[in-house]
């Protein structure tokens, strides 16, 4: 009796003491700050488009490691949600991770064991340059933001290469909020400590992952601390945008080179851009700033957490987790051997309503009187161009074609000009590199060659296999360079992009095919169910949306207009309701 009144009041003293911790810990930790869809609906499997890869190579684009790290992957399992009940649910869960708009992924012993959504990919080869340490990790790899998926009438269409509608944003909130609480919080730490190293752990084992634990959690809560100082990340990005270029600088410039100093605001956020095709460009990025293919790579797995030392004594050493050979893997995928072979742009599928063939070849000729001297005429033209003229590609070692795409300055094309004169104008300090103050262009273009060449010379790779590494091009031209101009590119499968303007800043192709006036000055985005009329996603408030402003640094909408007044951004002649329909069946059928 006496020993169950002694459980009866430590349960009560539990209890008693939960709302006065929550009082004094909420303010500090900021907890519960996600603000995405509070559930997640399972449009179940997704229907499969021909875009010329098999199940295998979806796999692989889904799944192959680049060496970046979210967290030690035991820790990513074992993680609970950011809750305050005594017992959340699993962090890594499908029903959690889906409300930040990732897809469900395929459950595969080889490449994705514990089922994670798209773009989770499990590291077994992670060794940190840093500290030394080496454990298996969950990072994310291309397809967390270049994997689509379009809603309609309960169907979903998976759409390979193309724009994903996730929140990175709430996302990194989230897993901080995560890691902070499960510090915070015994019992859920050592539900947490005992997931981790199973139920038979030593005192030894224990004080190393508390240590371990705690160094991440310092240094995590650190960066963040950094960034919020300086009003780094006061724009908010929301769902299906990241300002990448800014934050790929951050990583390298700031927290690889140890020098705060060197962070800049991402007030540019952009759309995450569709890759098929893109391979085989001369310049990619949406202000035509990267050539080199894998200096595009490098920065993208840097920019999603792979680990480099650029500080320090041994920084021109220039160590980092980057997995090059599975970068190389990864961009055949999506290039094949020549332009077309590779990832194909999706074809308008059976799910949807048919496209009116009729409207279509009336909106071809106005497309080829008002798109083509911008986009370029359409895939079957170039692939007929290839075979013969080559008036739009050029020819790189002789014989690879690389499509000539076109720069078009900003006071021409009129639309928010912050993601291009950001990169424009941003410079770094190399630290220790000892390269002086650098353009964010210079820095990044030295970084992403000096760790490719130094991968190339210890695989002892031949010139030739060098330059084709590099776009067949000789790997120390430069390969990343910054503009004052956009680049448009070929119209194929633009239907299934969602959001438009390279900032996401006109919800559907409708709007921007008419005057900016007519556009809407917000609208929400984080919803997957598509419009076939209009061409984007619905925009429509909904519980847990993003409220997308247009009066938001780098979110304008302005630009790329069609109309009969003459003014900066108006491209175009004006386009009757009928003459938008017909265009937007035209490009239906690309």
């Amino acid at each position: 009796m006496k020993k169950r009144w002694i459980v009866l009041i430590i349960v009560l003293l539990v209890v008693a003491a939960i709302p006065a911790f929550t009082i004094f810990a909420l303010p500090k930790i900021q907890a519960l700050r996600v603000d995405v869809p509070s559930e997640y609906h399972d449009p179940g499997p997704p229907i499969p488009l021909p875009q010329g890869w098999s199940d295998a190579q979806r796999l692989a684009f889904h799944y192959t490691a680049q060496g970046t790290q979210i967290m030690p992957y035991t820790w990513f399992m074992a993680l609970e949600q950011p809750c305050w009940t005594l017992w959340c649910g699993k962090f890594a869960d499908q029903e959690y991770l889906g409300r930040f708009g990732f897809l469900a992924g395929q459950k595969d012993a080889r490449w994705n064991p514990d089922g994670l959504p798209v773009g989770f990919a499990k590291d077994t080869k992670f060794r940190n340059p840093i500290t030394g340490s080496s454990q298996p990790v969950v990072g994310f790899n291309c397809a967390a933001c270049h994997t689509g998926e379009l809603q309609y009438q309960g169907k979903a269409v998976r759409i390979e290469g193309g724009p994903a509608m996730t929140n990175l944003g709430e996302f990194l909130k989230a897993i901080g909020d995560a890691l902070i609480m499960t510090d915070f919080m015994p019992l859920r730490y050592s539900r947490f400590e005992r997931d981790v190293l199973g139920p038979d752990a030593t005192p030894a084992d224990k004080n190393a992952l508390r240590q371990e634990f705690s160094a991440f959690l310092k240094g995590s809560v650190n960066e963040v601390n950094q960034g919020n100082s300086r009003g780094v990340y006061n724009t908010t990005e929301g769902f299906g945008r990241t300002d990448a270029l800014a934050r790929i600088g951050n990583i390298v410039f700031a927290l690889d080179m140890d020098n705060w100093n060197n962070l800049a605001p991402t007030n540019a956020p952009v759309r995450f851009p569709q890759v098929w095709d893109a391979s085989w460009f001369t310049w990619v990025q949406y202000n035509a700033s990267i050539s080199n293919p894998m200096a595009r790579n490098v920065g993208e797995a840097l920019g999603v957490k792979a680990v480099a030392k650029l500080g320090g004594c041994c920084a021109a050493k220039l160590q980092s987790t980057v997995r090059f050979e599975d970068l190389w893997a990864l961009e055949k995928l999506l290039s094949g051997p020549a332009p077309y072979e590779g990832l194909h742009s999706p074809k308008w599928p059976d799910a949807f309503p048919p496209y009116d063939k009729a409207k279509a070849e009336q909106g071809s000729k106005i497309y080829h009187e008002i798109c083509l001297h911008c986009h370029l005429p359409p895939p079957n033209e170039l692939q007929d161009d290839l075979k013969g003229k080559h008036q739009y590609w050029v020819m790189r070692d002789g014989t690879h074609p690389y499509l000539n795409v076109k720069d078009i300055p900003l006071e021409a094309i009129g639309t928010d000009p912050n993601q291009a004169l950001d990169f424009y104008n941003r410079t770094a300090d190399s630290g220790d590199l000892k390269k002086g103050c650098l353009t964010a262009a210079d820095g990044l273009d030295y970084v992403g060659k000096a760790m490719s060449l130094n991968f190339y010379n210890e695989q002892k790779f031949p010139p030739a296999v060098q330059r084709e590494w590099s776009g067949f091009q000789d790997p120390m031209a430069v390969g990343i360079r910054a503009t004052k101009s956009y680049r448009p590119r070929p119209l194929n499968g633009v239907w299934a992009l969602g959001t438009y303007l390279h900032n996401g800043s006109v919800p559907n192709i409708f709007l921007l095919l008419g005057p900016a006036g007519e556009r809407p000055d917000h609208f929400y985005t984080g919803s997957k169910k598509y419009d076939p009329v209009n061409l984007g996603y619905e925009y429509t408030e909904f519980p847990g949306a993003f409220l997308y402003k247009t009066s938001a640094t780098g979110s304008g909408n302005r630009g790329h207009e069609f109309s009969d007044t003459p003014g900066p951004g108006v491209i175009g002649r004006a386009l009757s309701k009928d003459e938008r329909y017909a265009v937007i069946e035209y490009l239906k059928s690309l």
